[in-house]
């Protein structure tokens, strides 16, 4: 196996949510926030400069995120108008959001997202 580096960049935001179906029947789980946490987990197989990925870049879009999704309910926005927004579910739409901003040879290893601070979920694209 090849070395690689990696970086890890970390975010909150604050969102409200709910569940669809959660209780079966059609009913939803009821309206409830929570702190988000996000830690997006990047690879390279390369340096330049000393640098495997440019913290600054890839900070910059994902705070845009970040700020996309804070103080929000989750629900309103596509895709999760439509698909429940469960922890894995934000973390593989922040994987789709942010995957086109990096360069040859940089890859999304993992999208880990907290509910508070015991729960996580974690999205691993098939893409290593």
């Amino acid at each position: 196996m090849a070395d690689y580096y990696q970086i890890r960049i970390h975010g909150i935001f604050e969102s409200a949510h709910y569940l669809y179906d959660y209780h079966g029947e059609g009913k939803n789980e009821a309206l409830h926030g929570h702190t988000f946490e996000v830690e997006l987990f990047i690879n390279s197989y390369k340096l330049k400069n000393g640098i495997s990925v440019d913290f600054l870049k890839v900070r910059e879009k994902f705070d845009s995120l970040m700020l996309d999704l804070d103080h929000i309910c989750l629900n309103k926005i596509i895709p999760f108008s439509e698909i429940n927004p469960t922890a894995e579910n934000i973390g593989k739409y922040i994987y789709n959001t942010l995957k086109e901003f990096l360069l040859t040879g940089e890859y999304i290893h993992e999208v880990r997202v907290w509910e508070g601070p015991k729960n996580f979920a974690s999205y691993f694209p098939d893409n290593q």
